[in-house]
């Protein structure tokens, strides 16, 4: 116990300890591991098999650069790890819903957040394990009771109250972070610490040209599955990517509008393709 606590918070190893049972116990009573079988299979298909491993080395590129500059080192490897699951991958399965360059200033908007602080100061001093596991089961009683209300507007009263208490409990985890670091001010403010309290956003500020790129090759992607529908030569097909590809080059919003438009249009020929990109984009 003491070695996991050498690598995990007292708050993340109780998240754990509940977690990895109730997946067992509804994986088998639910006769649900066919399903998670074929989940699994699903999120490691190929081309996103080869995504995946873009990103990591894309990331540890990012890591190599910053160990340079004395910002990274194997002990802010964790770090990089909950980085990579809860923002790199949910980020990148984001991509497939954009329509525009928005995203970009959405991941901004994530990245310099003053939440990020307020979260990191909040998790930073944990209670003792059994307080913490304690605590877990009773707020996420009270997270899905309040989702559940939410879909009544007969609930708002109830909705309120679940909603005050979780601030409240947050505000309990607050203050105490708060004491703890004013009482511990010397350990909060080493290089480590603040190593890992800048680490997720400049991982998230560097990772912005891949997801931009990520982003662009899926709009381009789903552009040109239209193009057999258009015109069954492939050497015609070829030569509508590379027009396509001259009218809209990196310009994400350009593609994404090309996406939109070009629709229902039978090609004959390559002048025929030039002018309805003329006609979409000036």
């Amino acid at each position: 116990m003491e070695k996991l606590q050498e690598i995990f918070s007292n708050r993340e190893l109780a998240l754990i300890f509940w977690i990895v049972p109730i997946i067992i116990f509804c994986l088998i009573k639910f006769s649900l591991g066919r399903s998670f079988i074929n989940l699994i299979r699903v999120f490691f298909a190929s081309k996103l098999t080869i995504v995946y491993f873009i990103m990591i080395l894309y990331t540890i590129c990012i890591l190599s650069f910053l160990k340079l500059f004395g910002l990274w080192d194997y002990t802010l490897t964790k770090d990089a790890f909950i980085w990579f699951f809860t923002f790199g991958i949910v980020t990148f399965f984001k991509i497939n819903k954009e329509s525009s360059n928005d995203f970009l200033i959405e991941i901004l908007n994530e990245t310099f957040k003053l939440t990020l602080f307020l979260e990191f100061l909040s998790n930073f001093y944990n209670f003792s394990f059994w307080i913490e596991f304690l605590i877990f089961p009773f707020i996420l009683i009270i997270t899905l009771l309040k989702s559940v209300s939410e879909l009544d507007n007969k609930n708002k009263i109830l909705t309120n109250l679940l909603s005050n208490i979780i601030t409240i409990v947050g505000s309990i985890y607050f203050v105490f972070a708060l004491y703890k670091t004013f009482q511990d001010y010397q350990n909060f403010l080493s290089v480590h610490n603040l190593n890992s309290l800048i680490l997720p956003v400049v991982l998230s500020f560097l990772s912005i040209p891949l997801f931009y790129f990520l982003a662009l090759y899926n709009t381009y992607e789903q552009l040109f599955l239209r193009l057999p529908i258009m015109n069954s030569d492939l050497e015609i097909q070829k030569k509508l990517k590379l027009q396509i590809f001259y009218k809209a080059k990196f310009n994400l919003i350009k593609v994404n509008t090309l996406r939109e438009k070009l629709i229902n249009f039978d090609v004959n020929n390559v002048s025929d393709i030039r002018e309805k990109l003329n006609t979409i984009i000036m």
